[in-house]
């Protein structure tokens, strides 16, 4: 079974820990580019196969990025791809892609807005992570 843990949400970026039977298996960074494809997008697969036209259609790209210590077996990495592909309501002029990445030491980083960043350039995302007050973190409450 697999439970998620948000770590971030800001307003075009969300940063899940996905958990495993209670062993964490990947961060889960989910990125709004409000953005097309990239020329680089084009040449993925299925992506290589579709009309120029087509592509175009497309408006805004959601990018999915799934962060391990090491590489997930199929199995799982079968089990996120289709997990996360039902976060986005896919139309016709909205998509994703989702990548997986292998970032040794990835669980060591500090769970701030310092070491979500050190993630996104890893993954060499454009996106840029405003500092954040401690003030300003919201945590729920049962009030």
């Amino acid at each position: 079974m697999i439970s998620l843990k948000r770590v971030l949400k800001l307003r075009d970026l969300e940063i899940f820990i996905v958990s495993k039977n209670e062993n964490i298996l990947s961060y889960a960074l989910i990125e709004d580019t409000k953005a097309i494809y990239t020329t680089e997008d084009k040449k993925l697969d299925p992506l290589c196969f579709m009309d120029e036209e087509d592509l175009d259609e497309i408006l805004n790209v959601y990018r999915i990025y799934l962060i391990n210590d090491e590489a997930l077996d199929k199995k799982d990495s079968i089990l996120l791809r289709d997990y996360f592909s039902e976060f986005v309501n896919n139309n016709s002029s909205t998509n994703f892609i989702i990548k997986e990445y292998v970032q040794k030491n990835v669980y060591d980083l500090e769970e701030d807005e310092t070491g979500f960043q050190k993630m996104l350039d890893f993954v060499e995302s454009k996106y840029k992570i405003p500092t954040i007050s401690k003030e300003k973190w919201a945590y729920l409450s049962q009030d």
